[in-house]
C-alpha cells in the first residue's frame, strides 16, 4: 500500500496527473479518483490516533484557518456560487494532502521518502527538457503560441517552481554525498534555466548562496570568517551564473530557432539585455503585468481592508487577472486578519527551523517567503504544497518533537 501512496505522490508533484488527464492518456480528473484514492489509502494506511499532532502543527493551523476564511466569507462574496465553491473545494483538498503527505514522509523509510522526492524531480524536470528537445502535446493554444516550454507544469513558471522546491527535498538528502549533489545541482541550474523563469532564476541564485554559506550542512554552521569568506564565493558565483545564462541564451537562439519568436524570444532578450524593452518594462505599463497588477490590488485592498469576499478575485467580472501574489490574494479576498495571520505563520516557521536547527528549512521559508510576491495560488501548487509536507515532517518528527505553539 505505502508503494500505491509512494507512486501517487510523484505523480502529484511532478504534475504528471494532470498532465496525462489533459492529454487523453488517463480518462479520469485527479480530483474525481487519484485524490480520493490516495486518501483512502493513506487513511487506511495510518492509524487516525497517528494525525493528533499534526493537527498542532503550524502549517495545518494555517491552512485550516483559510479553510474557515473561505467559507465565512462566502456569505458575503460576489463571486459566482461556482468560482466559490471550487475555492473552497481547493483548500479542503489542500488541507487533507498536506495532512496525509507529512505522515507519509515522516512514517515511512529514509529511501523511499527519497525515491518519492528524487523521481517527482526527475519526472518534472524530465518533462521540461523533453518539452524543450522534442515538445510534449500540446493542448493550449495559448501556451503553444508563445513557446515557453514548462512540461508537466504548463507554465514555465509553475514547473520552475516545482522544480526549484522539488530539489531542495532532494538536496536534503544528499548533503553528506558531495560529488552526486555537485552532479544534482548542475541538473537543477540547467532545468531550471531551461524554462526561462526569472523567478525561478532568482530563486535557484538564493539556494546556491544559502547552501554555499552554509557548507551544504542541514545544520546550522555559518560563522563570521565563513560568512565572510562566502560573500567572495557568491559574487564569483553569481557572476558565473549570469556569464553562463548569456552563453547558454546564445546557444538556444542559434540552435532551436522557435525560441527566437513569441514569448520565450522575447524573455531570452531581457534576461540578456539585448530586447527593445526591459524587465520591468514587462510588468508595469502593459496593463496584464505583475506591477500593473499590484498598484491596481492594493488600490482595492486600501478602499476594503477588512476583504471582498472569497474568490473576488478568481471571478474574471471583477478583474481580468488573479493578484499574483499571495499576501494580495489573502488581504482582498479575506481582508488583513488573514494577511497578518500569514505573516505570523511565515515568522513562524523562521523560528521553528532555528529552534530545531534545521537549516534546509530556513531555505525553504526564504523561497515560501518570496513565492509569496510572484504567485496567488502556492498552496495549490501540488509541488509546492508536497515539498512543504516534506519539510514540515522534518520538524513534526511521529511524536519525537513537541510542535511549538504558533
Amino acid at each position: 500500500m505505502k508503494y500505491v501512496i509512494a507512486v501517487l505522490l510523484v505523480l502529484f508533484a511532478s504534475y504528471a496527473d494532470i498532465f496525462l488527464f489533459r492529454v487523453g492518456v488517463v480518462p479520469f480528473q485527479p480530483s474525481s479518483f487519484l485524490i480520493p484514492l490516495f486518501l483512502v489509502l493513506s487513511g487506511l494506511k495510518y492509524s487516525i490516533k497517528s494525525y493528533f499532532d499534526i493537527f498542532k502543527s503550524h502549517s495545518f493551523k494555517f491552512l485550516f484557518a483559510v479553510l474557515l476564511f473561505s467559507v465565512v466569507y462566502s456569505a458575503v462574496s460576489p463571486a459566482q456560487a461556482l468560482v466559490i465553491k471550487t475555492d473552497i473545494s481547493l483548500c479542503l483538498i489542500t488541507l487533507l494532502l498536506y495532512t496525509f503527505s507529512v505522515q507519509f514522509f515522516r512514517s515511512e523509510d529514509k529511501w523511499l521518502v527519497f525515491l518519492v522526492v528524487f523521481f517527482a524531480f526527475l519526472t518534472l524536470s524530465g518533462s521540461v527538457w523533453y518539452d524543450f528537445i522534442f515538445g510534449l502535446p500540446r493542448y493550449n493554444a495559448k501556451l503553444a503560441d508563445a513557446v515557453r516550454k514548462g512540461g508537466f507544469g504548463e507554465n514555465p513558471n509553475q514547473a520552475a517552481s516545482g522544480i526549484k522546491f522539488l530539489g531542495l527535498c532532494v538536496l536534503v538528502l544528499l548533503y553528506r554525498f558531495r560529488t552526486k549533489r555537485i552532479l544534482f545541482i548542475a541538473v537543477l541550474v540547467i532545468s531550471v534555466f531551461l524554462t526561462f523563469s526569472r523567478s525561478g532564476i532568482i530563486s535557484i541564485v538564493l539556494i546556491l548562496i544559502f547552501g554555499t554559506a552554509n557548507s551544504w550542512n542541514t545544520n546550522f554552521k555559518i560563522t563570521v570568517p565563513v560568512l565572510f569568506k562566502s560573500i567572495f564565493k557568491m559574487a564569483f558565483l553569481f557572476t558565473t551564473l549570469f556569464l553562463g545564462l548569456v552563453l547558454f541564451a546564445g546557444v538556444i537562439k542559434d540552435n532551436f530557432p522557435s525560441f527566437t519568436r513569441g514569448a520565450a524570444g522575447d524573455r531570452i532578450d531581457m534576461l540578456t539585455g539585448q530586447g527593445k524593452g526591459s524587465v520591468i518594462a514587462e510588468d508595469v505599463g502593459q496593463g496584464g503585468g505583475r506591477g500593473d497588477l499590484l498598484l491596481m490590488y492594493v488600490n482595492k485592498f486600501m478602499k476594503k481592508p477588512f476583504g471582498y469576499g472569497t474568490s473576488y478575485t478568481s471571478d474574471k467580472r471583477f478583474a481580468p487577472l488573479n493578484t499574483h501574489n499571495y499576501y494580495l490574494f489573502l488581504a482582498i479576498n479575506y481582508g488583513i486578519l488573514a494577511l497578518i495571520i500569514y505573516l505570523i505563520y511565515i515568522w513562524t516557521g523562521f523560528r521553528l527551523a532555528l529552534k530545531q536547527d534545521e537549516f534546509f528549512y530556513l531555505i525553504f521559508m526564504v523561497l515560501l517567503f518570496f513565492e509569496g510576491f510572484i504567485s496567488h495560488s502556492i498552496y495549490y501548487e501540488r509541488a509546492l504544497l508536497i515539498s512543504l509536507a516534506f519539510f514540515d515532517s522534518l520538524i513534526y518528527k511521529n511524536q519525537q518533537v513537541k510542535p511549538e505553539k504558533s
